[in-house]
Formats: structure tokens, sequence, C-alpha cells
């Protein structure tokens, strides 16, 4: 593979028309590559803003000089049938994000990568908002991960792109005051992290001795090119296939590094988010949902309900209800009244959370109950800690889908943006694709009505659908068709479920996890 990478001169001086200068050369360096140039070409970070030191000037420039550079990023893609990734900013429903894009060949986007690490600069001055879990991209045969500049400085990141299993990183880089050997030097060593290629794309600086150098590291830390300090686009030739291979231990046969390194980890003192969410997501269908928590046994909804779920081996996903209280707090309940479930009475719209929280959601279940209460879904989260998927019910988006936005920023914040998804009605489902279009999607629309439910599904971009009882097979077959996953609610007993199953039923909601766990 022949690596590209572009490094500009940084715009000082916060000038715009620096800035649009800036611009305009890696137009023109881009112009002047073609076919067999190179198979993937990456640009530094925030190259469609270079300079911004403002969201006025940031949006002014992504929106105008911006916008040409990312047609030059795809028209180079078609032209030379490559790959090429480019740090863009991006304005989304839920605010701004630096996104890293991947242009494939046919100019399209194949994908991209919101910064996870903000400094102040970025989370504050600018109002860019972090990004969530790990998502390694696949092109052209590569699994291909991303670390966005201050990402760099987290040897964490590189350990759970390490657990992804990712060929190369792609970093597109501000880093202007760092010196050329720190940058080399961490270069190298998130390189030996991931177990990876490395590869950098900065700005040469005006101040010698700082910034620049765009790089290509090895997996065993050797740096194949280094642009050094000055503009210019330098290329690298990487046998992306190859891993670095030592010997296991002294006198000991060789073994591939990450392999090594892998086997021997020691994930519940230092890594366990990504072993556990990895067992969660690789888990083969048919999976069991435990509906409300283990509600069969437990008062729904609850603390108890959910571990006690968790604890059983086989249970891969928590489906829970959520609403938004008076006070804007997510609470977990299934009713909009309090009354069924605990020993207060109203709506959870119309209550503040600290009168919620002093309900008492046990007793109707027994003395032996008495004091479990209805938890916020934060508490749920700290809970689950990426142990199993989060089958999460909005019952209503909330005022302008606040509670859509509450709960997504949730996962985001926790990390746990892959292991949750929003279920609901189209009012959900709109809110949730609008605001936060990479976190899955279930379906619940038209219950009564299984053909319409998957056309809802698609209409909305949906990941899943929840049929009811009344699934058909062939509602069945054309969701297995359309790609999505399909959940059923509900089955209770061992020969029901395993009928579902036969029918394509990947997900089984169940109020008794602990009777079916195991015997599907």
């Amino acid at each position: 593979m022949r690596i590209a990478l572009v490094q500009p001169a940084f715009p000082t001086g916060g000038k715009v028309e620096r800035a649009h200068a800036c611009i305009a050369w890696m137009v023109e360096r881009l112009e002047a590559l073609g076919p067999g140039d190179a198979d993937l070409v990456l640009l530094p970070e925030y190259a469609t803003a270079p300079g911004a030191a403002s969201t006025e000037r940031l949006m002014e420039l992504a929106n105008g000089a911006g916008e040409g550079l990312l047609a030059a990023c795809r028209a180079l893609a078609v032209r030379g049938r490559c790959l090429v990734a480019v740090g863009a900013v991006a304005r989304e429903p839920s605010g701004l994000y630096n996104r890293a894009l991947l242009i494939g060949p046919d100019g399209a986007t194949l994908g991209s990568y919101d910064k996870v690490h903000l400094p102040a600069a970025e989370a504050d001055d600018l109002g860019i908002r972090p990004g969530g879990s790990p998502r390694p991209l696949q092109a052209g045969g590569l699994h291909l991960g991303f670390a966005t500049c201050f990402d760099v400085y987290f040897p964490e990141w590189f350990a759970a792109l390490a657990a992804e299993g990712v060929d190369l990183v792609l970093s597109p880089s501000y880093q202007r005051s760092e010196s050329a050997e720190r940058l080399r030097l961490m270069s190298a060593c998130r390189a030996i992290d991931a177990g990876a290629w490395f590869a950098r794309a900065s700005y040469a600086m005006p101040t010698p001795g700082r910034g620049g150098h765009s790089l290509v590291a090895a997996p065993d830390g050797t740096l194949v090119v280094d642009a050094g300090e000055t503009p210019g686009v330098v290329f690298a030739e990487v046998a992306v296939a190859r891993r670095w291979v030592k010997p296991a231990s002294h006198g000991k046969p060789d073994v591939e590094h990450r392999a090594l390194v892998e086997a021997h980890r020691r994930p519940d003192l230092y890594r366990p988010r990504p072993q556990r969410e990895a067992a969660v997501l690789s888990a083969p269908f048919p999976r069991l949902c435990a509906h409300r928590g283990l509600s069969h046994a437990c008062p729904e909804n609850t603390l108890p309900a959910f571990a006690v779920a968790i604890a059983i081996p086989g249970v891969h996903e928590l489906e829970m209800d959520l609403w938004l209280s008076r006070d804007g707090v997510p609470v977990v309940c299934h009713d909009p009244r309090v009354d069924r479930t605990t020993d207060g009475l109203g709506l959870v719209t119309e209550l503040d959370w600290p009168v919620i929280a002093g309900f008492d959601a046990g007793v109707r279940h027994g003395d032996a109950w008495r004091g479990v209460r209805l938890p916020r879904f934060e508490e749920v989260l700290d809970l689950v800690d990426g142990r199993v998927g989060l089958n999460l019910h909005i019952k209503a988006p909330g005022p302008d889908g606040r509670l859509v936005r509450l709960v997504t920023d949730l996962l985001r914040r926790r990390g746990m943006d892959r292991l949750g998804y929003l279920a609901g009605d189209e009012d959900v489902l709109a809110a949730a694709l609008d605001y936060a279009p990479d976190i899955e999607r279930d379906c619940l629309a038209h219950p009564g009505d299984p053909a319409r439910m998957v056309a809802a599904a698609v209409q909305y971009r949906c990941a899943r659908l929840q049929f009811g009882r009344n699934v058909t097979a062939e509602a069945a077959a054309e969701a297995k068709a359309r790609g999505l996953i399909r959940n059923l609610f509900w089955s209770d007993e061992v020969d029901d479920a395993r009928r579902y199953a036969a029918l394509g039923i990947d997900v089984i909601l169940t109020n008794c996890a602990h009777q079916l766990a195991g015997r599907l």
C-alpha cells in the first residue's frame, strides 16, 4: 500500500486569507495526484477549517472553502481509485464535532470518526462535542482505526484499538507545539501499543523544531517516513499485512507481537470494558433480552432486577423503559404513572426526581423488597458498565427531543454508544435519527401490522425492529432481507421461544431469563 501524507503550512495569525491559502494549497496538491500515485491519502486535522480560533470562523471556513477541499478529496478518490482520509468539522443537531472522514474510491463517505479526547481549546473555546466508542472502519480489505491529535496522548485508546484488531491507525493532527522528538517517540510507541501501522498528517509550523513531522510508523515502532518541518506531500510504501514478529521471550519461538500481548493481558485489572463489549457484540444469535430486568422474580425496572439478569450467563441485553422527569432526569419506569409499581402517585413527567426517588418500588412485592426504588438511567449505566447490551425503550422523546438527547449523550459519555440502542415509536425514531444517527434504532411502531413495521424500520434507517407475537414468517423474512435484527416481544417458555427462534427471531425479550438462558 502506498500512503500519501499531505503536510501544509499552518495558517498562523488567525487571518482568514491565510486559511484560504492553506486550503487552496491542499486542493492544488490533491489535484496533482493521479491514478497509481497513492492507495490512501491522509490530510491533517481541521483541514476544511485550518487555524480557526472561533466557532464562527470554523463554520465560515468549513461551509465555504472547506467544501471545495472536500470536493477535491472526493474527486481524487474517484480519479485515483484510492481512499482519502481528511480532518473536517461537522455540525449535527447534537452540536459540532471534530470529524475525520474516510472517502472511498467511488467518492462517497465510507465512514467517519468523531474525536473522543478534547482539550479545552476545543471543548470550551469552540464548543466541540466528543465522540464515543472506537468504531474501526472496513475499507479495501483493511481494518482502519482513528486517533485524532490529542487522542494520541492516551495509550489506553490504542489498547482499545488493539482489541479491535486494527491494521492501520490514521491520525489527522495539529500538535503545533510538540517537539519533533516527542512526535516521533509518541508515534512509534502508539504503533507498538496498537500492534498496527500508524500514519500521522499534520501542519508545518514556522517555529523550528515544533509541529510538522507527518510520518508513518511500523508496528515495531520503526519510522518509515518523516516529512520533517517543511510543507509538502510525502509518500510511504507500507506492507499493511506485515506485523511485528519477535520471540515470545528469550529463547522461545517467534510470535506476532500483538497476539503475544493480547494473550497475556490481564483485562480484569485494567481493561475490562473493551473485552466485555466485544463479547456482547460478537455473541451469536438468538440472544436473550431481560425484559425490565428479571421482572418475573424481582421488582421490574429496578437495579436488583437488572443486576440479577446481568449475573445470568446467556443474558445479552437488558430492556428498560425511560421517561423524563419534570426536572429533566431520565427515569426508568414502564408506565407513564408511578402508581402501579411504587407506593407513590402521579405522572413521571409531572414529578421532580427527588420526589420520585423517595417512592418505594419494592414494597408491592413484599416486605423483603421494601426500600427498592426506581433508578435514574445513569445508575443503570454505572451498574452495567459494558457487560450487556441496552434495549432502551423511550416512551416519549420529550420536549424538542430532550429525553432522546440526554440518553444518547449519556451513552456516548460512558462509552456505551455501541451497546445501547433506542427503541420507540415514530416520534422517538425521528428524534433519534435527527440527533444521533450513529446510534442504533429499534422500530416499535405499528405493532399490530408486522409488514408496516418493517417499512417504518427502513424509513427511519433502523438496525432493528421489535415484532410482537403476531409476527409472520413473511414479515420476518422481509426484515432479514432488509438487514434488520429481529427482536420479539415476548416469550417466557422454552418451547415457545424455540419456535420463534426457528422463525428467524434474533433477540427474544423475556420476563424469565433465568428459565430460558442456555436453552435456546
